[in-house]
């Protein structure tokens, strides 16, 4: 009975070990500081699933507005606070996102957005 309970314990321990081990592989800290991990999408995958019905796959526009021009790069070039405002509260025609994404998915839209080239 002592063997299957001291074989039982080290199971767990050993599980426990695993399930932190991967949590924190699977887990990595990006130059802007947000955690990003397997689960958690990209900027293009958030952009993809939020954006392109509007403005297209790459951003080239459609129903939205060309966001790959120089003129609409120029409006974001040093700053990603114009976008996630815009991202987030919307108007002229784009819906806000404010309550449907988290504050550091509208920023990776934002830092996608600003990658865009025509």
């Amino acid at each position: 009975m002592l063997k299957i309970k001291c074989i039982l314990a080290f199971s767990f321990v050993l599980l426990a070990a695993f399930i932190f081990l991967e949590n924190s592989l699977m887990r990595t800290t990006m130059p802007n500081g947000f955690v990003s991990s397997a689960q958690t999408l990209s900027g293009k995958d958030l952009f993809k699933n939020s954006c392109a019905r509007c403005h297209g796959d790459t951003g080239t526009g459609g129903k939205g507005p060309n966001l790959t021009t120089e003129k609409k790069q120029a409006k974001w070039k040093d700053s990603d606070e114009k976008l996630v405002n815009k991202i987030t509260k919307g108007g002229f025609g784009m819906p806000k996102f404010g309550k449907t994404l988290k504050p550091e998915e509208i920023k990776a839209i934002a830092a996608y957005v600003r990658t865009l080239k025509s």
